[in-house]
């Protein structure tokens, strides 16, 4: 007898919080940069900010207007988080990040100034 062996669905943060379907106040962050209504909320209730803050630390090498940013479990509490532009392109990669994060994976975006989850990438200019 042959076992079937399934691979785990991954627990995607954007499945949840993937409702944000009308163009919402921005808020202010930090040197210039706004949240979205999405990215505020996700940040907030899932105790994230320190991810915006490695966002944040990496632009200064980055030179895109346009980021896809994923983070990924790898194993047990350990996560990476890569960003691509939109040729898929990576343009940074953080390995060995340490976390206590219920998800596997969120994604999100920078565009321009802007911090924003896919869902709401088109809602805003």
């Amino acid at each position: 007898m042959s076992i079937i062996r399934r691979n785990k669905k991954r627990n995607s943060a954007n499945t949840l919080y993937d409702a944000y379907k009308a163009v919402e106040d921005l808020y202010d962050y930090k040197e210039g940069y706004k949240l979205s209504k999405g990215i505020f909320d996700i940040s907030n209730e899932e105790d994230c900010k320190w991810l915006l803050e490695i966002i944040l630390n990496e632009q200064s090498s980055l030179y895109c207007e346009f980021q896809y940013w994923h983070l990924k479990r790898v194993e047990g509490s350990t996560f990476m988080l890569y960003c691509t532009d939109e040729e898929g392109n990576v343009l940074t990669e953080i390995n060995d990040i340490s976390i206590n994060f219920f998800f596997d994976d969120l994604f999100l975006l920078v565009k321009k100034n802007l911090l924003c989850l896919p869902i709401e990438s088109k809602m805003y200019a």
